[in-house]
């Protein structure tokens, strides 16, 4: 009788076991975060699957971003999608047109506030049809990294900019030139930007072939020229450690190459970017996307882990363990993250709070891979010295086509 209860007792177990496993819902998550970012994704993967035994989050690293993109529409064709993943906002928009993606917000209970605490630069590049798509994940903004050592207070103006790296190239007799200048798409738009121009407007018209175009590349021209700026072959932060640049503007994600270039050899710090007739600071990184094949059990799961990775704790874990930035105001706001700031100084512009009222960023349409490709080889024309009104005409035109494939229904 006794081992008849005890084989009860044990097949009950069994049994609530089972269900148990059996009511877990499966989600997979798609990133392309290696490396430390990688282990933080993975830590705050397993914190949430422990806190939440009724769901359990696969989060799989595919590579990086090109290989992600890849996958993702692989998967599409092959009805193997996972239920979210990483996409940049052209991906975003591709998928949009397609019908493959849902409201993810929809899916995570949020209240008016938790709503709100987005930043709302960030809300902007994650809005389609009215509707927050997609949510924000790992963002970064450019900055300036400066020599504090050559230049106490950095440049705010765009005349000040030109001024101080003049200077600096003529007190080092050139060792150190003023600024470092790589020719790509990211550097022409901060230039353009606080030129007052951009490179569509809100129709999809071509607006960086203009006079505000033209003279931002005019200006990063001139300034090889006239020798206070170096031209960079490879990554700025290897010419600004060895003191062969003082000044560069690139990506706050970059922070931690820049500090392993610099070490103690002098100190350096980060201000906005330069204001010309408007301030500027251009947001980038990728955000998450809840895919249509999920089903409703699933897509409330992975509205409830998405909620989780960007609630205020740890949005902050995130953005100190990798050089992101919180994804949210109370993230920012935090007493632990502005003790981080205050600790560290030298990123104080990376989460300059004014920065996020001026915030912009590249044009979220599908074509924009093309589109950015014709700009970027632009850029690396005339840097070659080939006539800046020609090299746009001819970049116009492969922009223009690219979005009309685009409203055709190509993508």
């Amino acid at each position: 009788m006794r081992l008849k209860k005890l084989f009860l007792l044990s097949l009950v177990l069994c049994l609530a076991l089972s269900a148990t496993a059996l009511a877990q819902t499966q989600i997979t998550f798609w990133h392309a975060m290696s490396g430390e970012l990688g282990n933080a994704i993975d830590y705050l993967t397993e914190k949430f699957n422990a806190e939440n035994p009724d769901i359990v989050v696969e989060s799989i690293y595919q590579g990086r971003y090109g290989d992600l993109n890849t996958k993702l529409v692989a998967s599409l064709s092959a009805g193997t999608t996972p239920t979210i993943a990483q996409v940049y906002e052209n991906w975003t928009d591709a998928f949009f047109r397609h019908g493959v993606i849902a409201p993810l917000s929809h899916y995570m209970d949020l209240t008016e506030a938790e709503f709100n605490d987005y930043i709302e630069v960030f809300r902007g590049m994650n809005t389609w049809d009215g509707e927050l798509y997609t949510i924000p994940y790992n963002k970064s903004n450019w900055v300036m990294f400066y020599n504090a050592d050559l230049i106490p207070n950095p440049p705010e103006t765009v005349e000040e900019f030109l001024q101080i790296a003049k200077e600096i190239t003529e007190q080092t007799n050139g060792e150190t030139r003023g600024f470092g200048i790589r020719p790509t798409l990211e550097l022409f738009h901060a230039f353009l930007y606080v030129n007052g121009g951009d490179f569509l407007d809100a129709d999809l018209n071509v607006t960086f072939n203009s006079p505000e175009g033209k003279e931002a590349l005019e200006l990063m021209i001139g300034m090889l020229e006239d020798g206070s700026a170096l031209l960079i072959d490879g990554y700025e932060n290897e010419s600004f450690g060895d003191e062969m640049i003082a000044m560069y503007i690139g990506s706050s994600a970059g922070m931690p190459h820049v500090e392993n270039s610099v070490g103690d050899k002098f100190q350096f710090k980060t201000a906005p970017i330069p204001r010309g007739k408007r301030p500027g600071a251009p947001f980038m990184g990728t955000n998450i996307a809840l895919f249509n094949a999920a089903t409703e059990e699933q897509r409330h799961a992975a509205g409830k882990f998405v909620k989780f990775l960007t609630n205020t704790e740890n949005t902050v874990y995130f953005a100190i363990k990798t050089g992101y930035l919180p994804v949210t105001y109370s993230g920012l706001n935090s007493a632990e993250y502005q003790q981080f700031l205050a600790d560290n100084p030298h990123k104080a512009a990376v989460a300059n709070l004014d920065a996020f009222g001026y915030g912009y960023w590249q044009p979220t349409i599908a074509a924009w891979e093309e589109a950015r490709s014709a700009i970027g080889m632009a850029v690396e024309r005339v840097f070659l010295g080939e006539p800046i009104d020609l090299v746009l005409e001819e970049a116009q035109m492969m922009v223009e086509e690219a979005i009309e494939d685009m409203l055709s229904q190509r993508y």
